[in-house]
């Protein structure tokens, strides 16, 4: 048997008959799990309470008081509320000190795709033929150990195997021996509260703003970070500040600018973000905060930029930093608003802005934005119907001189899975036939110009602030267009968990290159079984 498939059988036959015992309140809710999506459609309902935080991941005591809140709001009460109280019970037992601090959890997934004409996810690369698209059949077993060190204390470390990898921008381990898989960690953390400060330790997946993995600020549409993670919430204000390890990026003169007479040239890359959210009242909530992407040659960590109290905009420019002047800044802005059954979001991001008109004449803006809204049916079955617009300007993520500067994760974007140079807009529906029942369906347009978050050379985006966007080039002269359709149904369960996704897009112009239109369908199907998990 193949290691990875042993370590699926294995996950799979942790079953040992034990009784549950409630989450950890600082035990971190993965991503994918499917309350995040039971979440969204409660607050699309005009729950506003049902809110927990701009950051992901949520923790698990910040959804247990979302849940409180919710159940004292009236415009809250229904089935999603029912299906998520009934996940997230109230931990209002006396704990148990003679039962084991220990515990184990497991989870199998098999996911099948099949795709048609080729591969258009991710989004932020080229259309690819179907060899080089999501395996037919992937396996993926997780072990998880949790210790629970008190009401203030936790430890958790998560091991996965994978039978095939291809296609899958999360995956940073390098292949095991001679096989298609992976072995490796995704979550291992130590979280602390010292009063009403959470500080975390370790791997795991963040998410700032967007939805699920989804973000234009720090997405989760790449592999795991080894980060410092702070966290302090109070009644009107919550504030979280990220510093963590990203991938060395090795220069070399044949894919990249270098000075003459270098050959190449290794840099270690830093993230570091921080954010605060304010809520003035339960229905509007702000958002403001930036990042920043850091090299250096030697792996020393500039403390300045650990401060989360200082901004990064005068931290740069600091002339006692070794590395002055040499960080990817970004800014950004982010509100949500709740009026009766309609919910509003948007969100404001700013890589570089030209004030000087001398500057903008030579150098394009480097902005993105997503606005959505979002009305509930006054029906009988929950159900909102909803418009979302994401632009990522050209040059937005990738206006640097050089790629150890872009910013990118293993080249995967630390931003939206668009990439640079490209938008959506996209119109959607979606239904409940129970709290855990959700059928949602969309049509969207989508535009991608001809740069691309790997593009190495980085192109240098002096002169051209009056280019089009899209934008071309003398090798992708023509902008891809598409419209994409989407039809999906979710079983959202907190032990066996399903979804199936039908896409079928019509793309126009493949790789910006003049070309008749192509129909492309994906498929794919996605079943779990989780054994006291996360």
């Amino acid at each position: 048997m193949k290691p990875q498939a042993a370590a699926l059988a294995l996950a799979l036959a942790v079953t040992v008959a034990a009784p549950a015992r409630a989450q950890h309140a600082l035990a971190g809710l993965p991503l994918t799990d499917p309350a995040y999506t039971q979440l969204d459609g409660l607050m699309r309902q005009g729950c506003a309470a049902a809110r927990v935080s701009q950051f992901r991941p949520f923790f698990v005591g910040d959804i247990r008081k979302a849940i409180e809140e919710a159940e004292r709001d009236s415009s809250c009460t229904g089935k999603l509320l029912t299906a998520l109280r009934a996940r997230f019970p109230a931990d209002t037992a006396p704990r148990d000190t003679s039962r084991s601090r220990l515990s184990f959890g497991a989870a199998g997934t098999l996911q099948g795709t099949g795709l048609k004409n080729g591969a258009f996810h991710p989004l932020w690369e080229d259309v690819r033929p179907t060899s080089e698209g999501e395996p037919a059949i992937v396996g993926i077993g997780r072990i998880r150990l949790t210790y629970d060190g008190g009401p203030h204390v936790l430890l958790v470390s998560e091991a996965f195997g994978q039978t095939d990898v291809r296609n899958d921008p999360h995956i940073r381990e390098s292949p095991f021996r001679n096989t298609s898989g992976v072995v490796g960690f995704q979550d291992a953390y130590i979280s602390a509260e010292v009063g009403k400060l959470i500080v975390s330790l370790g791997r795991a997946r963040e998410a700032w703003l967007g939805e699920g993995e989804e973000s234009m600020v720090l997405s989760a549409n790449g592999p795991a970070f080894d980060r410092l993670l702070l966290a302090l919430r109070f009644s009107k204000f919550e504030l979280r500040a990220f510093a963590a390890t990203i991938n060395d990026v090795v220069l070399d003169s044949t894919r990249d600018v270098l000075t003459a007479g270098v050959a190449q040239q290794r840099w270690h890359r830093f993230a570091f973000g921080h954010g605060i959210t304010y809520h003035p009242t339960k229905k509007i909530e702000l958002t403001l905060g930036e990042t920043a992407v850091v090299q250096r040659q030697g792996f020393t960590v500039d403390l300045a930029y650990l401060n989360p109290l200082m901004i990064y905009q005068t931290t740069q420019h600091d002339t006692s930093q070794s590395g002055a002047g040499d960080a990817n800044l970004t800014g950004f802005f982010a509100a949500r608003a709740t009026a009766g059954r309609a919910t509003f979001s948007g969100e404001f991001l700013v890589d570089d802005i030209q004030i000087d008109s001398k500057d903008r004449a030579n150098y394009p803006n480097q902005l993105g934005w997503n606005v959505e809204a979002a009305y509930a049916l006054p029906i009988i079955y929950v159900s909102s119907l909803g418009v979302q617009y994401r632009r990522i300007d050209s040059f937005t993520y990738i206006g640097q001189v050089d790629y150890s500067k872009v910013y990118q994760n293993f080249d995967a974007p630390l931003g939206s899975e668009l990439g640079p140079d490209a938008d959506m807009v996209r119109g959607y529906g979606e239904l409940w036939a129970s709290g855990k029942l959700r059928f949602v369906g969309g049509i969207a347009r989508w535009r991608h110009g001809a740069y691309r978050i790997t593009d190495r050379p980085t192109l240098n985006r002096l002169g051209h602030a009056n280019d089009p966007y899209p934008d071309t080039t003398a090798d992708r002269p023509d902008p891809q267009r598409a419209w994409i359709g989407d039809l999906s149904a979710e079983w959202l369960d907190g032990i066996i968990p399903i979804t199936a996704k039908l896409e079928v897009a019509r793309i126009t112009n493949v790789n910006d290159v003049l070309t008749p239109a192509k129909n492309l369908a994906r498929l794919q199907l996605i079943a779990s079984y989780r054994f006291r998990y996360p």
